[in-house]
């Protein structure tokens, strides 16, 4: 008689191993969502996860550096790069060999890797350097000591030092592999870097010319990168605070603000056929490369991926769009259950502004000291339009039919963003959410 045993979940070990043994599991890889995706690798652990980082495709892997490298230090706040983790993904990159690490550097967006190359080297045009500097001995003898003090390569006219020694050798070794195949584009990389260093050189007191430069540098990938999550649905912190703060201030809501016009305009914009990218070209020899063979018969198993991955704690279960609670706000939970029997486009419409501004909570509203929780800033969007909604039907007729009739009314020319406008002006600073 079989014994029972109580149910596990899978290690991490164990759930790469069920991934990479099974052909059907590897194909379904290319399939998975970013966000999942990155869960996987979280699971797993970045360093025991090369193989399947090799068989990830390249746009798969810039969602997930959407993600993975960049940090806030509090709700709200623009996002920082990363540069040391970015580091550690090289080094796993490479476990695919120095073809796969090339390839990768060339899919990726332009400016996300010119500001990782920036943030771990410093890159001083030599040539300029000595031109600027002329005899000013006691500058010259300040570089020297830099240079001195610091691990460094030279390319062409160019000097490479190290901000993080740790990681110089492994960045190196991927812009000298780049150099081979793709030398214009490697040269493009390092102007755009060596023109931080430029600066520091320009100004006496140098550092804050560098840093600045540095920012710019930033703020072209990162706005690359809200782009892209823009597409998907997210809101960039920079315009939610920019939202909550007109909601704040109570200003008229007759009209929808510039935030979430460009946020609909963006969703409203047909997609782009994107051409798959190629799989990564693994060393000779490698476990990665002969499952490769293996896969390209295999048809995806993508449904048995995803249950193996909630089994793990790698995947949440999808959140259905269940987006208006069954207590809580009665009035508008009624009013969109109506719409959604007599106009399903118009309800399909305010479940988008829901998740609008569940979404500008989510990233611009701080609760209870940290981040919503998807749910949470959910549940507060539909009280606050809810509340509004109550407000501005408070002289309706006081039954209950008759008070949807006129919500039913109300949502089909007035915007859910609107309402929470009118309703986020009321609510005191981190006023308690019901």
């Amino acid at each position: 008689m079989p014994k029972l045993e109580r149910y596990r979940t899978p290690s991490s070990t164990r759930l790469l191993r069920h991934v990479l043994e099974s052909p059907a599991l590897v194909a379904a890889v290319r399939e998975l969502p970013p966000a999942v995706l990155g869960r996987l690798v979280d699971s797993i652990g970045l360093e025991s996860a090369g193989e399947l980082v090799a068989l990830a495709s390249t746009e798969q892997l810039a969602r997930v550096f959407d993600e993975d490298l960049w940090q806030e230090a509090a709700v709200g706040e623009d996002p920082r790069f990363d540069p040391t983790r970015f580091a550690l993904w090289l080094e796993v990159l490479f476990e695919a060999g120095e073809a796969a690490v090339v390839q990768r550097l060339c899919e990726l967006p332009i400016d996300f890797v010119i500001l990782a190359v920036a943030r771990l080297v410093l890159v001083v045009d030599m040539d300029r350097l000595g031109l600027e500097l002329g005899d000013d001995e006691e500058e010259l003898e300040l570089v020297e000591k830099a240079l001195d003090a610091n691990p460094c390569e030279e390319w062409e006219e160019f000097r490479l030092i190290a901000r993080d020694a740790r990681s110089f050798d492994t960045l190196v070794t991927a812009l000298v592999a780049l150099d081979r195949d793709h030398h214009e584009l490697l040269r493009r990389i390092l102007e755009r870097c060596a023109v931080a260093s430029s600066e520091y050189i320009d100004d006496n007191g140098g550092l804050y010319a560098v840093l600045t430069a540095d920012e710019m540098l930033e703020s072209d990938a990162r706005a690359e990168r809200d782009d892209r999550r823009a597409a998907e649905g997210y809101v960039a912190a920079s315009d939610a605070r920019s939202f909550l703060a007109l909601a704040r201030s109570g200003a008229e809501a007759g009209e929808r603000d510039a935030v979430t016009r460009a946020y609909f305009r963006e969703l409203a914009r047909d997609p782009r056929p994107v051409a798959p990218a190629r799989p990564p070209r693994p060393s000779a020899g490698t476990g990665a490369a002969r499952r490769g063979k293996q896969q390209a018969a295999t048809a995806p198993d993508v449904e048995g991926l995803t249950r193996l991955l909630r089994e793990a704690g790698a995947a949440d279960e999808p959140l259905r769009t269940a987006l208006v609670p069954a207590s809580g706000a009665p009035l508008l939970a009624a009013a969109l259950a109506e719409l959604r029997a007599t106009d399903p486009a118009l309800y399909a419409e305010r479940l988008e502004e829901l998740g609008f501004l569940a979404n500008v909570l989510v990233a611009g509203e701080a609760h209870e000291n940290r981040r919503f929780r998807p749910i949470e800033a959910l549940e507060t969007a539909v009280a606050v339009c809810d509340e509004a909604l109550e407000l501005e039907l408070a002289s309706a007729p006081s039954s209950q039919e008759q008070r949807v009739a006129a919500a039913v009314l109300r949502l089909r020319t007035r915007h859910l963003d609107q309402l929470f406008r009118a309703g986020w002006s009321r609510r005191k600073p981190n006023a308690p959410r019901r």
